[in-house]
């Protein structure tokens, strides 16, 4: 049977329509946040802005206030409000109550009705991959915080293998693999990676044949480093990069890896000054703001995320016209040494090269936004040590030094130490001691 290549035709829809549609679409969903939303209705009187003033985008880019998760943490403490005033009072449309993953401070709540954009999102990125009616769905379960919601999927015909995202669950993948031969994967999360290198090393399996039926798999977690794209790559498998898209729905990068694709019928995206909050153009450094355009349970609106960005709406050649974007980091990340700019990013594939830290753990100690010198905490694997851990530290540092381009100053330690402050993609890349 013949599909068609994009699950939705809103996929590749014309410039001009989306901005018609996001248009339409924003007066609506304001006015129904300021109506139901504890938090969106104290902002706007605080701003003394009145929803039935926005007719367009435009009108609201000029008079809507932003909000950022601390802004709900302080409603949430305030108000005993367990949905931080972002719920509407709205009674039976919230089915489960999930929360983001504390990166940033405590983890803040996201109520959850029966069908969300981020499963929308995500049932386009499969598809797109190539995932169709009748293919098995390797689903990683990288976190129940969100809870369970993958109606859309059964909805399409496809079966669901459910394995857990945790080192003893590999020969249950392996084997799936090998029966089921499935068609997507997600989430493969970095910890399941770097399990499977050595799961691979220590079996001697053929990875290229395990997964060898895999059009695709969806990584997520934190950025994908080269390094192991690399490997992953010899694996036969290629991945396709998601993230948030603001806690208001999902972004994941399509088959030309030139950034997350936006949705624009679910959500707006912008750009903005962190210190000003003025606008910033496409193609400009700037952090990323998001509106949801369709969820009526939990209308975040004008939502400041925290990340560093480039937005490009230019077509892409996947076929789509809906806006992309590049994250360069966190702007609570960003340091400044003798006048450089550095982000983890830049450190993470340096850290990786080498064998005996090759899980890229690593911290940079930050104790104020300016610094005289780059001061760099890693963790080292002592099993693959081949010399002293003087001669790793060495190596390390004439590396970062001479690529960064600053002083630098590296404390080694074993990794064991790094893992108690949690799994790898949530230890804390900026720390202040």
């Amino acid at each position: 049977m013949s599909y068609p290549e994009f699950l939705d035709p809103l996929e590749t829809a014309s410039r001009e329509f989306l901005n018609d549609l996001q248009d339409n679409a924003i007066g609506a969903i304001c006015r129904h946040a300021q109506d139901y939303a504890p938090l969106i209705r104290q902002k706007c009187a605080e701003a003394g802005v009145d929803a039935r003033d926005i007719s367009s985008i435009k009108a609201f880019r000029e008079i809507w206030p932003f909000i950022d998760k601390d802004d709900i943490r302080v409603f949430r403490d305030t108000h005993n409000d367990v949905g931080g005033g972002t719920s509407v009072t709205i009674p039976g449309l919230t089915v489960s109550m999930g929360t983001t993953s504390g990166t940033t401070g405590d983890p803040t709540p996201i109520p959850n009705s029966r069908l969300g954009a981020p499963e929308i999102g995500y049932c386009r990125d499969l598809w797109a991959i190539g995932m169709r009616p009748g293919d098995y769905h390797v689903h990683m379960m990288f976190t129940y915080r969100g809870g369970h919601r993958r109606r859309l999927y059964n909805e399409l015909g496809v079966s669901d293998i459910y394995l857990s995202m945790h080192p003893a669950e590999l020969p249950r993948l392996v084997e799936a693999s090998l029966r089921f031969r499935p068609t997507v994967m997600n989430n493969f999360a970095s910890p399941f990676l770097h399990a499977m290198e050595q799961y691979i090393e220590k079996t001697g399996i053929d990875p290229v044949d395990v997964f060898s039926s895999y059009k695709g798999a969806i990584f997520g977690g934190e950025p994908l480093s080269d390094r192991m794209k690399a490997v992953v790559k010899s694996w036969g498998l290629e991945l396709y990069e998601t993230t948030s898209l603001g806690d208001v729905a999902s972004t994941t990068d399509c088959r030309m890896h030139n950034g997350f694709h936006a949705y624009e019928d679910l959500a707006y995206i912008e750009a903005i000054d962190p210190i000003t909050t003025a606008p910033v153009a496409d193609g400009e450094i700037g952090e990323l703001v998001v509106t949801t355009l369709v969820d009526r349970l939990c209308p975040l609106i004008r939502y400041r995320t925290g990340d560093l960005v480039v937005i490009d709406r230019r077509p892409c050649g996947c076929g789509r016209v809906h806006s992309r974007f590049k994250i360069l980091g966190r702007a609570t990340d960003q340091i400044l040494v003798e006048g450089r700019s550095i982000l983890p990013r830049e450190i993470m594939g340096i850290v990786e090269n080498h064998s005996e830290t090759r899980h890229g753990l690593f911290q940079i100690i930050r104790r104020e936004r300016e610094m005289p010198e780059l001061s760099i905490r890693i963790g080292y694997d002592p099993e693959r040590l081949t010399g002293s851990a003087n001669a790793l530290k060495a190596r390390l540092h004439d590396d970062i030094s001479e690529q960064i381009g600053v002083r630098t100053v590296i404390e080694l330690v074993e990794e064991a130490e790094l893992l108690k402050l949690g799994p790898p993609h949530k230890i804390p890349r900026v720390t202040k001691k």
